[in-house]
């Protein structure tokens, strides 16, 4: 539902704005909004009651000839400890645009490859990082949750956690990429 409600926000949060290109700030509070479904308070930030804190990721490729695209990812998750104000805050971080091969934006997430030059698409994976994880602390006494990988094959980072949902969208025009 996180995932969803995320993709929700991407495509609707720069309706007002002038400028509809999305930032890195805009890319955390989508995070952080999204995952307030389940974290009602600040749960998902240090100490980490539940044992899990909400991460993201988007990968947003565009394809620019038969076997090349336009690739940038970014990411927003909790931060552990607060920041140097004291302040909790999200992590944000976000790549620089970089041209790859169709063969790489395959291996990420195969409903990332476009058909037509211009196309563009946003793979968004929603996951629980895993931080003094006791499956108790969500009420799982019987069963225990597994860890996966973010997106299988992945180029950028080699992530494990619970609760991986992974959902491709095709954004609006003008939204990607990101602004740092």
């Amino acid at each position: 539902m996180s995932a969803y409600l995320a993709a929700s926000m991407v495509q609707q949060l720069g309706n007002t704005k002038t400028n509809k290109q999305l930032s890195i700030n805009d890319m955390g509070r989508i995070s952080f909004a999204s995952c307030l479904n389940l974290f009602h308070t600040n749960t998902m930030f240090k100490p980490c009651p539940f044992g899990i804190r909400p991460s993201m990721r988007f990968y947003y490729v565009k394809k620019i000839s038969n076997d090349e695209y336009q690739y940038q990812f970014c990411y927003a998750n909790t931060e552990v400890t607060p920041n140097t104000s004291g302040a909790l805050k999200m992590s944000t971080s976000c790549g620089s645009i970089q041209t790859i091969k169709q063969e790489k934006v395959e291996a990420i997430h195969s409903d990332l490859v476009c058909y037509n030059v211009g196309e563009e698409r946003l793979l968004i994976v929603y996951f629980y990082w895993p931080y003094n994880f006791d499956k108790s602390k969500l009420g799982f006494y019987m069963l225990t949750p597994k860890s996966a990988y973010s997106t299988g094959k992945v180029l950028d980072d080699n992530i494990v956690g619970n609760f991986v949902y992974n959902l491709v969208i095709t954004p609006k025009p003008g939204l990607f990429p990101i602004k740092k």
